[in-house]
């Protein structure tokens, strides 16, 4: 068993499959959780996780293995990146030239003799 820099406890796998394992021979899960000195309820997540997913549901301490993917792992994924960005500039300009839109429509609308814009 390994804690964590805050102190809780981390569980390996084989820890865990023997857990529930003895409540699946019969053993009444209250007496393993006591015997283990783990709470009721983790047990009966890992028990869950077991019925649904069988052993391999049941993941050892820290992150998966596997091979990680790199952040563009080929050119559709850059595409796609790229047409979001594009997307997102695209609104900001329609936004700013309905601002100024706007702004050109106040200038005209304001009199000559000192009254105030329109309201448009």
């Amino acid at each position: 068993m390994k804690k964590t820099k805050d102190g809780r406890r981390q569980f390996s796998r084989e820890f865990k499959i023997r857990a529930v394992q003895r409540v699946q021979s019969g053993e009444k899960p209250a007496a393993v959780a006591r015997n283990l000195q783990i709470q009721l309820e983790l047990l009966s997540r890992w028990c869950r996780q077991a019925r649904a997913g069988g052993e391999a549901a049941l993941r050892s301490v820290g992150r998966p293995r596997g091979r990680r993917r790199p952040r563009f792992s080929d050119g559709e994924t850059r595409v796609a990146e790229l047409e979001r960005l594009v997307g997102r500039q695209q609104a900001a300009i329609d936004f700013l030239e309905q601002a100024l839109r706007r702004v050109e429509v106040l200038r005209r609308g304001k009199k000559d003799n000192g009254g105030t814009a329109s309201s448009e």
